[in-house]
């Protein structure tokens, strides 16, 4: 059974871990610790992401035509390259969202958020339906997470989130779709799919702090789709939190291969 060799896998993680997965083609479903609230980190991305789409519906705005300028008061630090650009580059809402998702750009980040608004993504987020997840502080304002503001979200809502990207009512197919060929384009893959086959599909979103290591996608594996959260935080080493999600990733990919 696919929980036991989840169950040994995470037992020893120090630290809190959340594991969801369910396959479209299985009634096998694994949900464990998956209303647990943690620290997003840049798995909140995700939501930014489907409010730009939203929005592009709502008000037929075209994401590859809309510009807004690269600004130095918009330039932050971590993860992306935006940071490193000259200033005055001219970049539409769909490159920074490819970039956000892709390089999970802090600067793209924030000026879609400056764009949309975070009471108004919050207020999306609401609407779908995920009471566990709330968008509180930009990327890399730790000030602000000093007094408590951080951005939250459990397993549970990412899984949501990702049945609601296969086969939800709340935006088009061709949204959907366009956000889950920007998530197989995903640059960062030292985790769940490190030891997967290079032409294996992942559309997926990591998040990473100090003491924190998630990943949550969907698994495309031959007529299967699988969607997959796991989620730990509170580690004490970074890197045996990524050992496991290597070795969770192979087990599961390797499972589902298999039926």
């Amino acid at each position: 059974m696919l929980i036991e060799t989840v169950q040994d896998l995470i037992k020893d993680v120090d630290g809190v871990c959340s594991v969801v997965i369910d396959s479209t083609w299985s009634d096998e479903k694994i949900f464990i610790n998956e209303d647990k609230i943690m620290s997003s980190a840049s798995i909140i991305k995700l939501w930014i992401l489907w409010k730009l789409y939203a929005e592009s519906e709502r008000r037929d705005i075209d994401l590859k035509k809309k510009i807004i300028p690269l600004k130095d008061e918009n330039k932050t630090t971590g993860a992306g390259v935006l940071q490193y650009m000259n200033s005055g580059l001219n970049l539409s809402l769909h490159d920074y969202a490819t970039l956000m998702i892709t390089l999970s750009d802090n600067t793209a980040t924030n000026i879609l958020i400056d764009y949309l608004g975070m009471e108004s993504i919050n207020q999306e987020i609401k609407k779908l339906g995920m009471p566990n997840t709330c968008l509180q502080r930009k990327m890399m304002d730790m000030k602000a997470r000093s007094c408590g503001k951080d951005n939250l979200t459990s397993a549970k809502d990412i899984y949501d989130f990702f049945v609601k990207l296969l086969k939800g009512h709340d935006i088009s197919a061709q949204s959907r779709n366009e956000m889950i060929d920007m998530l197989l384009c995903q640059q960062f893959n030292d985790r769940l799919s490190l030891y997967l086959p290079e032409d294996i599909q992942f559309a997926h979103k990591t998040g990473g702090l100090f003491g924190i290591e998630h990943d949550a996608g969907i698994f495309f594996i031959n007529d299967t789709k699988v969607i997959i959260v796991v989620m730990m935080s509170n580690l004490k080493n970074n890197a045996d939190g990524l050992k496991v999600h290597n070795a969770l990733g192979a087990a599961v990919y390797n499972y589902f291969l298999n039926q």
